[in-house]
């Protein structure tokens, strides 16, 4: 499911509620807020769940800046300072980055997990854009959340 404009009320998680919110916040009657504007100590309950990505203008690719535990541990591995495009389990991620570079609104994505082998598992996820010039977004944040299932 992918929806887009996002409301409040679309959003089951507090994790994205939070995020969402605190984001409307630090934009303020921009379209976009700055990566300056984020402070991460602001909304501290999401941050093992953020996932960051630079936008290369130049090349048009898009880097890994940060990645949370939780999707560390939902891909089994950490690809902190890649290219999603080089990474053969991700690479569909690339559409969705596209996506909010030429629309520059967030969206919500919840469907399960096809880039790991625990394709099992189902997650939801906000992204957001970030803009230093108002115009073009160089700073891609999502929020992943999991539906890990219980330990028994």
């Amino acid at each position: 499911m992918f929806i887009y404009p996002v409301e409040l009320s679309d959003l089951k998680h507090d994790v994205h509620r939070n995020l969402f919110q605190y984001w409307n916040k630090i934009r303020g009657n921009r379209s976009m807020p700055s990566r300056k504007d984020f402070e991460p100590t602001e909304v501290p309950n999401v941050l093992k769940h953020i996932l960051m990505v630079n936008v290369e203008q130049a090349t048009g690719r898009y880097l890994i800046r940060l990645l949370g535990s939780e999707t560390v541990q939902a891909l089994g591995a950490d690809p902190t300072g890649q290219y999603v495009d080089s990474i053969p389990v991700i690479s569909r991620v690339v559409e969705r980055c596209n996506w909010i570079v030429e629309n520059k609104i967030p969206y919500y994505y919840q469907g399960n997990v096809e880039w790991s082998e625990k394709n099992f598992l189902e997650y939801r996820s906000i992204t957001f854009p970030f803009s230093d010039d108002g115009e073009t977004v160089d700073i891609i944040m999502a929020a992943m959340v999991y539906l890990f299932p219980e330990s028994t």
